[in-house]
């Protein structure tokens, strides 16, 4: 029986965590194993101090092999019965939403799948993906944990070019929601606005008329400080293009 799609998702990400452990493992084994030549002729384990070195060094390996044994067993569990989904709301259980998104995935439901990277031809692809479902917007940062936001709780989404602070080449798609935004940060501009518009197919841009660029960091500020002003500019804008406010 071939398996779903959320436990795919976990096994695929299970095995970049074993690569990642044993990765780690390797570098720490080397590293320790260059202190202990260069030092085993120095420390004078009579000395106090050269013993506390000793068994500080000591410590740290057993740290870094308990914690890399704890990692890569953890990474043989396959997560079944969506134990992998974050559910920023609890109107269904982990179990009932893995199935909605199972059943929608084996239907050829997704209406959109896509990497928060862009890659040229050929390349593999990695890292965070967005998902769009009828009946959920799936945020999977790569590691095998799925935020699944419910499209009927979200308000808007937009591409936010730069951040205060940071690089204007940092491009984050922006989700505005009832319980509060949630993003997901990419670094090519023009993929993320193209990743933007997919969604804008399936969920309505109630501000198609604004410049996102200045519009997405007003709204963020404001559905921060005012929500109450927020949802009244937001109805005003939603009944403006006919559309139902059910929200």
């Amino acid at each position: 029986m071939a398996q779903a799609f959320l436990e795919r998702v976990s096994i695929k990400a299970n095995k970049k965590k074993r690569k990642l452990f044993s990765a780690a493992l390797i570098f720490f084994i080397v590293v320790g194993g260059g202190l202990f030549f260069v030092l085993k002729d120095s420390l004078d384990l009579s000395d106090p101090s050269d013993h506390k070195l000793a068994m500080l060094l000591l410590g740290l390996a057993a740290l870094m092999l308990i914690s890399c044994t704890i990692g890569f067993a953890g990474s043989l569990r396959v997560a079944k019965k969506g134990q992998n989904l974050i559910l920023p709301y609890n109107d269904v259980t982990k179990e009932e939403a893995a199935d909605i998104i199972n059943t929608e995935e084996a239907e050829g439901k997704f209406l959109v799948d896509e990497y928060i990277y862009d890659f040229s031809d050929g390349k593999k692809p990695y890292g965070e993906k967005v998902i769009l479902t009828p009946t959920y917007l799936l945020l999977d940062n790569g590691l095998g944990k799925i935020k699944a936001i419910p499209r009927s709780k979200i308000y808007w989404l937009c591409a936010q070019v730069g951040r205060k602070g940071s690089s204007s080449f940092v491009v984050r798609l922006l989700v505005f929601t009832q319980n509060g935004t949630f993003y997901v940060d990419g670094t090519d501009v023009p993929h993320v606005e193209e990743i933007a518009e997919k969604l804008y197919r399936h969920i309505p841009n109630v501000f198609n008329g604004y410049d996102p660029f200045m519009l997405s960091y007003k709204l963020e500020e404001m559905f921060e400080n005012d929500r109450a002003g927020f949802m009244e500019f937001y109805k005003s804008e939603k009944n403006k293009h006919g559309q139902t406010v059910d929200k």
